[in-house]
């Protein structure tokens, strides 16, 4: 483990594009792996038609069913894809916390971020105060009350003094719980069985309503984020040495701790608005990635991107072969591998976390 973790360490680009290749290998095997099996070689083309007709290129494969086809590209592509996002998303964010805060257990939802998406979320689906319908509707409610959450807990946190990391943590303890408590009056009291269902499936986190349309948003809000925190990486190895000897070297603390809060914001938030709450993979993945190559953010933020994609895609093909035809929601599977891992990894004692 420790050759693994030096070699790592001098080849970061080498192990990167070893990620990449590994990950396009899992987004080609999770649209193939489901309770209908797909052939690769299907699954190549049925993709490869498709792309090249959004050009006038490409034509109808040969020998493929319709049906087949309709579950390559309107099923589980997005699905894979979308999965992808948010598990890269997720770890940034777990990553920019736990930098912001200084303190391993931190995740994206430390901000009641998950909380405010929750109660926009159930609001759309039961009282439905969102004007527009259907899917949207849920999506934008979520985005809504994590921003609203984001908002609330920087203004509370500004009051009485500058912004520091344990004041943040603390104001957003309170709203996460004081948005649970209304999501939750919320479920409790709503007249349709339904709707609660819904509801409650959504909280648990899952990606079996995802299609194309999701994907693009939380595409072009990850990319400049990622390369935002990229950045920031210098910066950031130099506040986990400690405050006083970031200002010695030059770091605007206060800039910094801005800019990172609102991408970190951002991303979960995007993330939790099509996927709903799934939790530790923000905690457990940067924890996983630091084991390996250590506290230095140039090497950690592309690693735990990579490795937090590759996670999300089997997490969701696991919920999805577990018990065909129903599937379990994400945030579950999630939870059950989180949190053993977690409990290894303290136990070991494989890191320092500066």
């Amino acid at each position: 483990m420790r050759k693994l973790c030096r070699a790592v360490k001098a080849h970061t680009a080498a192990a990167c594009l070893f990620l990449a290749v590994l990950l396009a290998a899992s987004i080609i095997l999770g649209i193939a792996i489901g309770p209908v099996s797909i052939a690769f070689e299907d699954v190549w083309r049925v993709i490869g038609s498709r792309f090249l007709g959004r050009f006038g290129l490409g034509e109808p494969p040969a020998g493929i069913r319709e049906s087949t086809q309709n579950i390559v590209w309107f099923l589980r592509a997005p699905r894979v894809l979308l999965g992808m996002l948010v598990g890269a998303a997720l770890a940034l964010s777990g990553v920019g916390m736990q930098a912001f805060t200084k303190n391993p257990l931190a995740d994206p939802y430390v901000l009641g971020i998950s909380s405010g998406a929750s109660l926009g979320a159930v609001l759309a689906m039961l009282v439905g105060i969102w004007l527009p319908t259907g899917k949207l509707t849920v999506s934008a409610g979520a985005f809504g009350g994590a921003l609203l959450s984001i908002l609330l807990v920087c203004v509370l946190s500004r009051s009485g003094g500058p912004v520091t990391p344990v004041r943040l943590i603390l104001v957003g303890v309170a709203a996460s719980a004081l948005f649970g408590a209304a999501t939750n009056y919320l479920v409790y009291t709503a007249p349709n069985d339904a709707a609660i269902r819904e509801a409650t499936f959504w909280m648990l986190g899952g990606l079996g309503s995802a299609d194309w349309t999701d994907i693009p948003p939380l595409a072009l809000l990850l990319l400049p984020c990622s390369l935002g925190m990229l950045a920031l990486s210098k910066p950031l190895n130099a506040m986990m040495m400690g405050d006083s000897s970031a200002v010695t070297l030059g770091v605007d603390l206060n800039r910094v701790r801005r800019l990172l809060i609102l991408m970190t914001a951002l991303l979960t938030a995007a993330a939790v608005s099509v996927s709903g709450c799934i939790g530790f993979v923000g905690l457990v993945i940067p924890h996983m990635v630091r084991s390996v190559v250590g506290p230095d953010h140039r090497r950690l933020i592309p690693l735990a991107a990579l490795v937090g994609s590759i996670f999300m895609i089997w997490v969701d093909v696991g919920a999805r072969m577990l018990h065909p035809p129903a599937e379990i929601p994400v945030g579950i599977l999630t939870a059950f591998l989180g949190a053993p891992l977690f409990l290894w990894m303290i136990r070991a004692r494989r890191y320092a976390f500066q």
